[in-house]
């Protein structure tokens, strides 16, 4: 009896040792190296003459060297290839500028953040000819906008004038005639002198009425000057220089590139944007400047390193930074690194190592 008690008793303990083995996650590093998975964008994570650089990739480096660990790199083509090899346990680490969604940390785990960033718009900002810029400039000033001030003023010049002639005419024919067609003639070319100079010469009201109304429109046109060399200004400066997508706002309707498969990508949908989806941020630059669509919109620092690099004046970013996200070192679910990570990145953090990869990549300092 004694030795069949002991005998279920050591089943039950090698059951629950079992279990217990079965249960615990799979998601420390075997014995070897770290298993880390990337892909090339600058300026996160690129080759340069056969080392791993960017701003990520170096981070990575001084972070697995400050927590001892030994890793070997996998590059592939997408962020959501990372994501999958993370899910699939086929790697420990993903490392680039892979934003924090909810959708993502439902199925894998992230360390704290080591970069905010954001979207942001980029237009090409040139004519392309000086025959563009002509039309662009007629197309500008014919907007509604414009075109309802200007008929607005029109319609006042032509109060104004009326007024002027109904009290002048019977007191000083010469200047305002009687006659209704060649009075408002002569009563209108007073308005706009008084507009445009201040007075016509050798004509001026002489009767009470008259001089009310002259001194009613002199203050108008003070203000009403005013208000239209603003308006010029404005529209000139702004849609001449800009086109006509100043802003995320601008976008929805319109032909828009970002790299396929982000978070990107799947924002421009939901706004309404005709999204161009292309492999690499380079061809998405080279598709804004050959016209082929009409704003690139992507990460911000990306965007900004990518037109910087090119030197080209057209090239501009425009609006605010939107939809702001942070990068982070992604891991596999409930993985056994996640607090050393981040211990190493507080302690890199407090030896300034971000400041200076920001400074190097992004002239940057925070």
């Amino acid at each position: 009896m004694r030795t069949l008690l002991l005998l279920l008793s050591t089943v039950s303990l090698l059951g629950l040792v079992t279990g217990a083995a079965a249960q615990s996650p799979a998601t420390a590093p075997s014995a070897g190296k770290v298993r880390v998975v990337t892909r090339n964008l600058e300026p996160f994570s690129f080759d340069k003459e056969g080392r791993r650089v960017g701003y990520a990739a170096e981070l990575w480096d001084q972070l697995a060297r400050e927590t001892k660990l030994d890793y070997e790199v996998k590059v592939v083509n997408t962020a959501a290839e990372i994501i999958e090899e993370l899910k699939n346990k086929t790697a420990d680490v993903g490392v680039g500028a892979i934003s924090v969604t909810a959708k993502r940390e439902e199925a894998i785990d992230f360390t704290q953040p080591f970069y905010e960033s954001g979207l942001q718009v980029l237009v090409n900002g040139g004519s392309g000819s000086f025959a563009d810029s002509i039309f662009s400039l007629i197309g500008n000033l014919f907007n509604i906008e414009l075109i309802g001030a200007f008929a607005l003023l029109m319609v006042t010049m032509l109060v104004i004038s009326h007024l002027v002639w109904r009290f002048e005419h019977p007191l000083n024919g010469d200047q305002w005639p009687e006659d209704y067609k060649k009075g408002m003639l002569e009563s209108f070319w007073w308005t706009i002198s008084t507009l445009l100079v201040g007075g016509a010469d050798n004509k001026g009201p002489v009767g009470v009425g008259g001089r009310i109304v002259a001194i009613i429109w002199m203050l108008l046109s003070i203000v009403l000057v005013s208000l239209l060399t603003a308006s010029f200004t404005t529209t000139l400066t702004v849609n001449t220089l800009k086109g006509d997508i100043n802003g995320p706002g601008d976008l929805p309707g319109r032909k828009v590139a970002t790299v396929k498969g982000s978070t990107t990508e799947a924002w421009l949908t939901t706004k309404g944007a005709k999204v161009m989806p292309y492999a690499t941020v380079t061809e998405c630059v080279a598709a804004l400047k050959g016209k082929d669509v009409d704003a690139v919109v992507y990460d911000a620092p990306v965007l900004q390193y990518e037109a910087g690099k090119l030197n080209d004046e057209q090239l501009q970013m425009v609006g605010p930074v939107f939809e702001r996200q942070n990068y982070s070192f992604a891991l596999q679910q409930d993985s056994t690194l996640r607090e050393s990570l981040n211990l190493g990145l507080l302690k890199l953090t407090e030896q300034g190592v971000g400041n200076e990869l920001r400074k190097k990549y992004f002239g940057e300092d925070k």
